[in-house]
């Protein structure tokens, strides 16, 4: 079996997300800068340290390897032999990239997606410093863009939808930020490969974006935190569950119920 989670606002929070939980019954799980920027809370990490006695753990981000790497707590405590980062453009093992998925999914960008200019130059006909703060190509797949979310153009970005669309590419906005992704690099194909190398004929799965979408969808058995972007824009779904917590507590409450339902099988 295999836990694949997603971990910013899933499994691991901020100050700014973490919810009504105080940060003194939480344990820092991310440095940056000297400073501590990431939390879980510590009967999440016990829940989690149960779930890796049965069962493969695969941490799925769609930060790049630098960032995720900060995540101490999660490469030092928990070990995961495969990682899934940049969305599931890239894949760790042993902390290396695996070059048999890191040249299929560049390939399969190169036959299908338009290329990564051509994009950029899109989006700049409608961009404005009065609402994108940075643009950052990560990995050399994809943008993530840094946004004033109470500035954005709504109805000029559901036009651009299409656009992408036709292109191969797909957006997604998930809190300050607006990520411009091709289709061919999602984190389902990335956990259908890692299922593949495990031999694993059964995987839970947690997310609570868009981009998490395929992850869940390609699982035997989804749960999102119902704070996130997945919870807002689905009252129901007939194949993912969603939590009653929201914040950090939403993290206890999945893998309680990932745990409660292993112990069945």
């Amino acid at each position: 079996m295999i836990f694949a989670s997603d971990l910013d606002q899933t499994l691991i929070y901020s100050v700014r997300s973490k919810g009504e939980i105080e940060l003194e019954e939480m344990v820092p799980v991310e440095r940056y800068e000297e400073r501590y920027i990431s939390y879980m809370t510590k009967p999440a990490i016990q829940m989690l340290q149960e779930l890796v006695s049965i069962m493969r753990f695969v941490p799925v981000t769609t930060r790049i390897p630098e960032q995720y790497n900060r995540i101490f707590a999660i490469r030092e405590q928990f070990r995961p032999e495969y990682v899934i980062v940049s969305n599931g453009g890239t894949v760790l093992r042993n902390g290396e990239i695996d070059q048999e998925w890191h040249s299929f999914v560049r390939e399969a960008v190169r036959e299908h997606c338009a290329e990564h200019t051509e994009i950029a130059s899109l989006f700049a006909e409608i961009a404005s410093t009065h609402w994108v703060k940075s643009t950052d190509l990560c990995d050399e797949l994809f943008y993530s863009i840094k946004v004033e979310r109470d500035q954005l153009p709504h109805e000029t970005l559901e036009e651009l939808k299409p656009k992408l669309a036709s292109l191969g590419w797909s957006y997604s906005l998930q809190g300050r930020k607006i990520y411009l992704v091709p289709e061919k690099v999602s984190k389902g194909a990335a956990i259908q490969y890692v299922k593949e190398k495990f031999a694993s004929n059964f995987v839970y799965a947690a997310g609570d974006s868009l981009l998490d979408e395929s992850l869940l969808l390609a699982a035997d058995y989804a749960i999102s935190p119902v704070h996130g972007e997945l919870g807002r824009t689905y009252s129901a779904h007939p194949h993912i569950q969603f939590t009653q917590a929201r914040g950090a507590l939403a993290s206890e409450e999945l893998l309680d119920s990932i745990l409660e339902h292993a112990r069945r099988l």
